[in-house]
């Protein structure tokens, strides 16, 4: 192509010194376009001229102010490869594998036509080479996230999550940014020995806020709160001398840990069991219910009264053994 750049005669632009943004099919005389003079010919002084050069050097100048001013990029991702990716930014930018997603990414060949948004993290200037990465602009737009979640975060708050990992002393929950910790002793008021048993990963769970720490980015979280109170549920059978099913859960010579309900438990200290008798946890048994305080959540209970335990004596037993017999979660229950 012959092109006018206002010199004495026209400058010649070669088909291949044509960036990929230009097709030159749709090109007609009259257009204009942005060259550059790359080199002049020293017996006829013809000006070889370069779109795609001047289309390099421009677009370096945008990426070194959009380093300076920590602006995201928008580009497409023209070919894989060895360690990653290229794209067109009007200039090639690199991509490393690493530093396409926070995950890793499988088959890199997907990612061709596909734009990216990046940020700058290194560049050459000799070589006018930049190297580029979308994992640092998902990474911060994931912490403005979490951020703007924990400031409108609130103790007592009841709030949707989903069920991401479970461990062997709880369940994770993501609350849409961050995710927070329910603690075996918050997901359910029955003893339960793994959270598999009570939720399953993909779950969508109602959580009470427990506590959190902005600036750890930690949460603490309940399930149980936000489900019916087995002390308000059973309420009518917790009476004084009435006789119920119960399950052993802990052996001691001093006292019996016995769950009446799912979620709550009482004691059976000596003198209202026969001690030489063979108990062992899981083993049902009938209880009467001696005594019941519910400001406490402590209930005292008989299996077969065999001596007289003075009632501080009992009361002492619960305290120094740190026994909890109310609601599981409520109380420290010594192992």
């Amino acid at each position: 192509m012959l092109v006018d750049v206002g010199g004495k005669s026209e400058g010649v632009l070669p088909f291949r010194e044509l960036s990929l943004a230009v097709d030159p099919k749709t090109l007609k005389v009259g257009d204009s376009l942005e060259v550059m003079i790359h080199r002049i010919d020293d017996m006829d002084g013809t000006l070889f001229l370069s779109e795609r050069r001047a289309r390099a050097l421009k677009t370096w100048e945008k990426v070194i102010e959009a380093h300076q001013n920590d602006e995201v990029i928008e580009a497409t991702v023209t070919q894989v490869v060895k360690g990653g990716v290229l794209v067109d930014l009007g200039m090639r930018g690199f991509v490393p594998a690493s530093q396409i997603r926070r995950q890793p990414v499988g088959n890199l060949d997907e990612l061709v036509g596909q734009k990216l948004r990046l940020k700058v993290i290194d560049l050459d200037h000799k070589r006018h080479r930049v190297v580029l990465s979308q994992r640092l602009v998902l990474e911060e737009e994931l912490q403005a996230k979490k951020q703007e979640l924990l400031d409108t975060l609130e103790v007592g708050q009841i709030r949707e999550g989903v069920v991401v990992r479970l461990a062997d002393f709880g369940a994770f929950v993501d609350l849409g940014g961050i995710d927070g910790l329910i603690h075996n002793s918050e997901l359910s008021y029955a003893r339960i020995k793994h959270p598999s048993e009570v939720v399953k990963i993909g779950d969508i769970v109602n959580v009470e806020i427990m506590k959190f720490d902005a600036e750890a980015k930690k949460v603490s979280l309940s399930l149980k709160h936000a489900l019916p109170d087995p002390w308000d549920e059973h309420a009518d059978k917790l009476v004084e001398t009435n006789k119920l099913g119960a399950q052993i859960v802990k052996v001691t010579p001093n006292y019996l840990l016995v769950e009446i309900f799912p979620g709550i438990l009482a004691m059976v200290p000596k003198g209202e069991f026969d001690p030489s008798a063979q108990f062992n946890a899981g083993q049902d048994v009938e209880v009467t219910l001696v005594s019941i305080n519910s400001a406490t959540r402590r209930i005292t209970a008989s299996i077969q009264h065999v001596a007289d335990v003075p009632p501080e004596e009992i009361e002492a037993l619960a305290l120094d053994e740190e026994v909890g017999l109310g609601t599981i979660g409520d109380s420290v229950v010594q192992a």
